[in-house]
């Protein structure tokens, strides 16, 4: 910590005139947050309002909530609120070095030679590489009996996210990516963040050994021989100055894309089967829409096209965000809501909360995706009312790459193919680190023939 902010921190008020309380000893709000951070956040804004302290993974936070508060965060003219120092403290081993964790102009820079890989000319690239093996893969899964879909479903969206990041299949060592990706995410979260053989945290961390020597093998290759992927985009993207990526910056960069990409989608496809299989009115109506395309698969410019679906992806990403809340640290001495924050606090920002408040959402706990149509519009409301993918400077660049892959996956399977869930079941989902099923979501799929048109 600098002089400067210690002087400040000293000079500002302390966090206990602000309400709420650190929770259990040592703990805290610890294990609430992890069981369901929705309905805890939730119960703590109806008790304490939109500013409340809590404690979580042994860090006193003070949890700002309502999208006027959000936008001032994360638009953050001032550079008041860092987001490298919101997360290195819980993640700044396993992504040193990622877009998360940099902040104001040296984060602009890299987002801005980052930005090719994200381009029109780019995305189609990614959407020819997808179309072959969703096909496959789909037809694979309705074979299967007793089909789990989240794993299979984990399993394809990390091969699509090698193939589309690093240019061809890993084969062999696909498991062995996985698990490497998997126990990264794990130690993200772990209670005791000391590399202690055995434990979780240590275990993320060998991992991330392995996967950065993979990426550093292939960057020369990339380099002389360029490929239409992503891992190519980085080796080559330039600054309008010229200036490029180091090879351990790629590497960073691309550890970071890779873990997010294939575990969001992933996350985001097991809450859309799940809804759909349970609201076979949506299923039918969806599918509609995509046979009147008249294509098997879909092209780049067919996904605006998919109107009802973009209404429903962005309800399941309502209901299941994949970013429940955005982590920052004050750099300078701040005020929210009449009450004074030091510099160095971290700062809890409840984006993913804002998904639920009666003032910006009919019913926002029911299921209802017409609430996006041009004609209801509720996301309207206010532009940081719905924000699974964050928003301001740090909106994650990935978030047309997701749209695109789940429309594309989408399409295909409601094509060919009609599912349900065991009688009398209902999905439970964890939901951190991202959302997902809790019993792997059994589903049962049949493919669409000319005696099985639709579900009634």
């Amino acid at each position: 910590m600098t002089d400067s902010i210690q002087n400040s921190l000293n000079r500002s008020a302390p966090l206990s005139q602000i309400p709420g309380d650190s929770g259990l000893p040592i703990f805290g709000d610890t294990f609430q947050f992890l069981s369901n951070p929705i309905s805890h956040g939730l119960k703590l804004y109806n008790k304490h309002g939109p500013i409340f302290r809590t404690n979580f993974f042994f860090n006193d936070a003070i949890n700002i909530l309502g999208p006027d508060a959000v936008q001032s965060i994360l638009q953050d003219r001032d550079k008041n609120y860092s987001n490298k120092h919101g997360y290195e403290w819980i993640i700044g081993d396993l992504f040193k070095g990622g877009i998360l964790l940099r902040d104001f102009e040296d984060h602009l820079y890299h987002r801005r030679i980052m930005q090719s890989a994200f381009k029109k000319a780019a995305l189609e690239d990614y959407l020819n590489r997808m179309n072959p093996h969703i096909a496959l893969h789909t037809y694979r899964w309705s074979q299967e009996e007793n089909f789990l879909f989240y794993p299979a479903t984990k399993e394809f969206t990390l091969k699509m996210a090698t193939t589309c990041f690093l240019g061809y299949e890993i084969g062999a060592k696909l498991d062995q990516v996985n698990k490497c990706l998997m126990d990264m995410l794990t130690g993200s979260i772990a209670l005791i963040r000391t590399p202690i053989p055995g434990l979780a945290y240590h275990r993320g961390l060998k991992q991330r050994s392995k996967l950065a020597e993979i990426i550093r093998e292939l960057i020369p290759e990339k380099r002389q021989s360029p490929t239409p992927d992503m891992l190519t985009h980085f080796c080559l993207a330039e600054s309008e100055e010229g200036e490029s990526y180091t090879d351990e910056e790629i590497i960073n960069h691309t550890i970071l894309m890779w873990v997010a990409a294939h575990d969001t989608t992933s996350s985001a496809l097991s809450t859309a089967m799940s809804v759909l299989a349970s609201k076979p009115d949506w299923q039918n109506k969806i599918r509609e829409e995509c046979q009147s395309l008249h294509k098997q698969a879909v092209d780049f410019e067919d996904l605006e096209k998919l109107e009802q679906m973009e209404w429903f992806i962005k309800e399941c990403l309502r209901l299941y965000p994949p970013l429940v809340g955005l982590l920052r640290r004050t750099t300078n001495d701040t005020e929210f809501y009449n009450f004074k924050i030091p510099a160095n606090t971290l700062i809890a920002v409840g984006s993913g909360l804002s998904h639920f408040m009666e003032e910006y959402w009919t019913n926002p706990f029911e299921f209802d995706p017409e609430r996006f149509s041009p004609q209801r519009a509720e996301d309207k409301n206010h532009k940081f009312a719905w924000l699974p993918f964050g928003g301001g400077a740090h909106r994650c660049i990935g978030m047309h790459f997701a749209n695109m892959q789940l429309k594309a996956i989408l399409h295909q399977l409601l094509l060919n193919y009609q599912w349900t869930l065991p009688p009398n079941y209902t999905p439970k989902f964890k939901m951190l680190p991202i959302p997902r099923p809790k019993d792997r979501l059994p589903v049962f799929m049949t493919p669409i023939t000319s005696k099985t048109t639709s579900l009634h």
